[in-house]
C-alpha cells in the first residue's frame, strides 16, 4: 500500500512544524523508544492517519525531530552567523552557548545523547547522526584552518583531529558529569591557549 504524502503548501508547512513540535516534546519526555506516534498526533491535535499523511514512518518524524533539536533549539539561539568568519570566535561562541543552554535547557541533549547511544544499534538513526556530526566536524575543521592561515591557530596541529577533540569536548560538557565547583568555567580561554600559534 502506498502513503500519500503531504502536498507542499503553507497549510501542510503549519502541521508539519506543529507535529515536528510535538514530537519534540514526547521525545523529552518520555525518551526516543517511549514516544508513540499516537500520542505525538494527540498532542498536535491531529489524527494518527494525519500524522502518517506528513511523516509515514516514524523514522521520517525522528529525523525532522533531530533536525529540528539542532538547528532550532540548539544553533539558532547561538547566533553563529555574527561570527561565522572568524572561526575562533564562532568557537568561543558556540561553547559558551552550549554551556549555557545545556544547564538551562537539559532535555534536548538528553535526547540527543540517547540518539547517540541508540544509533550504535539503529542503522537509520546511526546515518542521521553521521550526516549531523559530518557536517560538524566540517564546519568546525574549517574554522581551524582559517584560523591557521591566519596565524592564529598552531601550524603543527592536525585541524582534522583537534576538530574532533572540540566535538568530544562539546559533548562531554553538554552531558554536565558531577565535576568540582567552576571546572568549565574558562574552556573557551584555555582552548584559545591551547591553539594558539607560538608566533
Amino acid at each position: 500500500m502506498t502513503v500519500k504524502r503531504a502536498k507542499p503548501g503553507p497549510r501542510s508547512l503549519e502541521r508539519q512544524e506543529r507535529l515536528v513540535a510535538a514530537g519534540y516534546r514526547a521525545m523529552v519526555r518520555s525518551g526516543l523508544a517511549g514516544a508513540r506516534t499516537r500520542d505525538i498526533a494527540a498532542e498536535a491535535g491531529i489524527t494518527v492517519a494525519t500524522l502518517h499523511y506528513y511523516f509515514p514512518t516514524k523514522d521520517d518524524l525522528v529525523r525532522a525531530v533531530l533536525e529540528h533539536t539542532i538547528r532550532e533549539r540548539m544553533l539558532a539561539p547561538l547566533r553563529l552567523d555574527a561570527d561565522w568568519e572568524d572561526g575562533l570566535a564562532a568557537l568561543r561562541t558556540m561553547l559558551a552557548g552550549l554551556q549555557r543552554q545545556a544547564e538551562a535547557e537539559p532535555g534536548h541533549f538528553r535526547l540527543l545523547h540517547e540518539m547517540v547511544w541508540t544509533s550504535h544499534e539503529d542503522p537509520v538513526i546511526h546515518d542521521m547522526i553521521a550526516e549531523t556530526h559530518t557536517d560538524w566536524h566540517q564546519t568546525i575543521t574549517g574554522w581551524l584552518e582559517a584560523g591557521r592561515r591566519e596565524g592564529r591557530v598552531r601550524g603543527d596541529l592536525d585541524t582534522r583531529t583537534v576538530a574532533t577533540m572540540i566535538m568530544y569536548i562539546v559533548m562531554g560538557m553538554v552531558m554536565r558529569p558531577p565535576l568540582p565547583p567552576g571546572a568549565g568555567a574558562h574552556l573557551s580561554d584555555e582552548l584559545d591557549r591551547l591553539l594558539a600559534s607560538f608566533d
